[in-house]
């Protein structure tokens, strides 16, 4: 891939976990928990991406992005899922790979407070993967692929086993099409 990406984040573990795996993908990284300064300290015309973590609040967030880009029209902006890496990592990939394609999913929801069953909405036939990713209360993340089929285009119904009584502390579903399309769904 070759682009440049600067994480800001308030934690230096996850910041530096993320890093590994972006560089494992071609990436250039640069890693920042100094938020409030990051765009005092940084400059956006020498990056392709910023990607925040969650613990960055919206205010800041919004200063930073105004910031960054005066210094970068064109700079590209991920508010991540932290600290879920696999899912970060394909937070970032899709958003690079958004420059050249348009949205498959127009759709992701829950039909029944627990998740239990989805409604999938895609433009076209595509290969629809739905995962779950829980993460413990040590950091651990589990990744469950629950539906991995091809689909025609249009509105789908899917039944998810995803049980409630999981140790998990913080849980995502997952949408993604030909791998270059991703929707994310925050569990309660």
């Amino acid at each position: 891939m070759g682009k440049n990406v600067l994480l800001i984040g308030r934690n230096p573990t996850v910041l530096a976990h993320l890093a590994l795996a972006l560089t494992e993908e071609g990436l250039f990284v640069q890693t920042t928990s100094a938020v409030e300064e990051a765009s005092l300290n940084f400059d956006g015309a020498d990056f392709d991406l910023v990607a925040f973590g969650r613990g960055v609040d919206e205010a800041t967030n919004a200063l930073l992005k105004a910031a960054f880009s005066d210094q970068n029209s064109n700079l590209l902006f991920v508010d991540g899922l932290a600290p879920v890496i696999p899912l970060l990592v394909k937070q970032i990939k899709v958003a690079f790979s958004d420059q050249q394609t348009q949205k498959l999913v127009t759709e992701f929801v829950c039909i029944q407070t627990d998740c239990s069953q989805v409604r999938i909405t895609v433009k076209a036939n595509c290969q629809l993967t739905i995962c779950l990713y829980e993460l413990d209360a040590t950091h651990t993340t589990q990744q469950k692929t629950l539906v991995d089929e091809s689909v025609s285009g249009g509105s789908h119904t899917f039944s998810l086993p995803i049980q409630s009584g999981s140790d998990a502390t913080i849980k995502f579903l997952s949408a993604e099409a030909d791998n270059r399309d991703l929707m994310v769904l925050p569990l309660r």
